[in-house]
């Protein structure tokens, strides 16, 4: 048999303008990464079915030559290695790259599908490349891309079907492709979805233990202020009387029981002031204390500087910066991609800063989730301030600035 040489194939040419391709961020990590897995899972099996059917069918049926199955293998087999590749990168090069990527793909999966004469299974492959382009582009780019591959498609059995074959054939891989895009995006917003409302419950659980130490806080105020006010000053009236009646007493035994009830009024009013001032001491927040056992409970490496003498006396504003040191070291470890973050409280006049840095790369466009935003709402309500800046390859700087009287 005659060896034909096997179609050109056209160039395929991105459907997205350059200003498009500028704008693409590098896909969500926390929601590509957990999704990887089972992409990367499927596709190889799916290519594994797809390459076995057409390695024992297509040649045998349509009699090829040696020579163009051996090219055909050549291409499958660095279509799988170039598939893995672009997942095994997937979170680490950018956008731009990674498209190349898919675009090389999606010339090796048409090749190998020319070499077989328009195979209808190793068109198969097209829906491999879809689904990884639903992890990269916004879903209407991901549908411009489809309609290229799937036209070159198109192209390529046309050269060897007869025209209706072909056209059923390209428009049916058009809805699976659509099909592996949606399921992507799909799986990717629900997996934000859950992880939003994972943060969103962290933050009511936060707020709940700070209502609560503040309920807590203003029970113990006002039942101090009480034993003070009430019984403070009813034993102090009470040693006044006792003093007045042991100088009217002439000596005789009353007396010296008067003296007694003198000093055990004496000591009540110590008990009373010593219970109160014990009472106003639990009411604090330890913060250093504190911040060091949240250090401890993290897997990052966190370096505290604190001034030797800090001191908050207000538990809500203590808790408060904790809160914030603690969502700190949460978006370092979960989004920042940090291994090391260093927490700075430092008396700035009439406030106390919080300030706070870690060596991630930084990101190009900060959005404030429900954890900044949340920190934000509880700076904001006590009248502080919180700024955050991130430039690309500095990591994350945040200050977060409360308002005290009570620092020494």
């Amino acid at each position: 048999m005659t060896v034909l040489p096997a179609p050109a194939l056209p160039p395929v040419i991105s459907p997205f303008p350059p200003t498009v391709l500028a704008g693409l961020r590098q896909p969500g990590a926390g929601a590509t990464a957990e999704i990887l897995r089972t992409v990367r899972l499927t596709n190889v099996i799916t290519w594994a079915a797809l390459s076995l059917h057409s390695l024992l069918v297509e040649p045998a049926r349509d009699h090829l030559p040696l020579r163009e199955v051996q090219w055909w293998g050549t291409l499958n087999l660095t279509f799988i290695a170039g598939m893995l590749l672009t997942l095994h990168l997937m979170n680490r090069w950018p956008p731009r790259a990674l498209l190349g990527l898919l675009a090389v793909q999606s010339v090796l999966a048409l090749g190998a599908n020319a070499f077989l004469n328009g195979s209808s299974v190793q068109a198969g492959l097209l829906i491999l490349v879809a689904a990884q382009v639903g992890l990269l582009l916004p879903f209407r780019h991901a549908l411009g891309w489809v309609a290229v591959q799937s036209g070159t498609l198109l192209w390529v059995l046309l050269t060897h079907w007869h025209n209706l074959d072909a056209w059923a054939f390209a428009t049916g891989y058009v809805c699976f492709q659509v099909l592996a895009v949606t399921s992507v995006r799909t799986a990717m917003r629900e997996i934000r979805a859950r992880r939003a409302l994972g943060t969103v419950v962290e933050e009511l659980q936060a707020t709940r233990a700070l209502l609560s130490e503040a309920s807590r806080h203003a029970e113990r105020l006002q039942i101090s202020r009480e034993l003070h006010d009430l019984l403070g000053h009813h034993l102090t009236g009470l040693g006044m009387h006792l003093q007045v009646a042991a100088h009217l007493l002439p000596d005789s035994p009353a007396r010296t029981h008067v003296h007694t009830a003198q000093g055990v009024a004496q000591q009540l009013l110590g008990d009373v002031r010593t219970a109160v001032r014990g009472m106003r001491d639990m009411s604090r927040c330890d913060f250093p204390l504190e911040l060091h056992a949240l250090a401890q409970g993290t897997n990052l490496r966190v370096h505290i500087s604190l001034p030797p003498d800090l001191r908050l006396d207000c538990p809500v504003t203590g808790r408060v910066l904790l809160r914030c040191a603690q969502e700190i070291m949460t978006n370092a470890a979960r989004h920042a991609h940090a291994t090391q973050v260093w927490l700075d409280v430092q008396r700035a006049g009439a406030s106390v800063q919080l300030r706070a840095h870690d060596d991630g790369p930084g990101v190009n466009a900060l959005r404030f989730g429900c954890g900044l935003s949340g920190m934000r709402e509880r700076l904001e309500g006590l009248g502080g301030t919180l700024d955050v800046r991130t430039p690309p390859g500095q990591g994350v700087t945040l200050c977060a600035t409360l308002p005290v009287g009570g620092l020494a």
